[in-house]
């Protein structure tokens, strides 16, 4: 998906930050970063990352996923010496289903605000009181926005954007660049990075991007 964010809008509004590790590690808080990735063992790796240090940070974590996703982040936590099944009896460590999320199942995986917001209110108690921030990591809104359903894909990033000016946490949102195409994607995928403010791009580059360092200009 590299083409994706090439045209006329793109330069200026990309600046070299760092290598994608650093940030994951230490996400400063109000990220909100894009992750596209090709290979799903460097989503874990990512998603894994973002987790384990976010635990040793006392930060509190929440991850929605499918199971087998959630299953292997879990297992890489556990393998990185981080104990997993206390974090999640304390509450500092939420493995979320995308269908828990959601209430039950819904059409074409769909997400309410209401649900969210609920969500988000109890992904929240006892900061800053007993946690600092809010790690989120999560993959669902991809498949809106692979099944092209653009509008749900944008409506969601933008509360997560919006939110992210007065609640302390960073996010990172992974998309599955096997599934994108500039032909089909391109035009709806420079509004996906206007709502982003990192971009980790897919590839062996090794580097993440920070976007728009000088505003968004339409």
């Amino acid at each position: 998906m590299e083409q994706a964010w090439s045209g006329p809008h793109a330069p200026g509004h990309f600046s070299a930050l760092q290598g994608w590790q650093g940030l994951v590690r230490e996400p400063p808080v109000g990220a909100h970063i894009l992750h596209i990735y090709e290979d799903p063992d460097r989503e874990i790796e990512a998603a894994s990352l973002f987790v384990i240090e976010g635990a040793r940070r006392a930060e509190r974590v929440c991850c929605v996923g499918s199971p087998r996703e959630l299953a292997s982040i879990r297992r890489r936590v556990e393998e990185a010496g981080v104990d997993a099944d206390r974090l999640v009896r304390d509450g500092a460590l939420a493995l979320v289903r995308q269908l828990d999320l959601n209430g039950g199942p819904k059409d074409h995986d769909e997400t309410s605000r209401t649900a969210l917001d609920r969500f988000v209110h109890a992904m929240f108690q006892g900061v800053p009181e007993r946690y600092p921030s809010v790690r989120w990591w999560g993959n669902r809104v991809a498949r809106f926005f692979e099944n092209g359903r653009f509008d749900r894909a944008l409506a969601f990033e933008q509360l997560c954007h919006e939110r992210r000016e007065v609640l302390p946490w960073s996010l990172l949102c992974a998309y599955d660049g096997r599934k994108l195409s500039p032909e089909r994607h391109a035009a709806a995928f420079w509004d996906v990075l206007r709502n982003h403010s990192h971009l980790i791009p897919a590839g062996e580059l090794g580097v993440a991007l920070e976007l728009f360092p000088n505003g968004v200009r339409e």
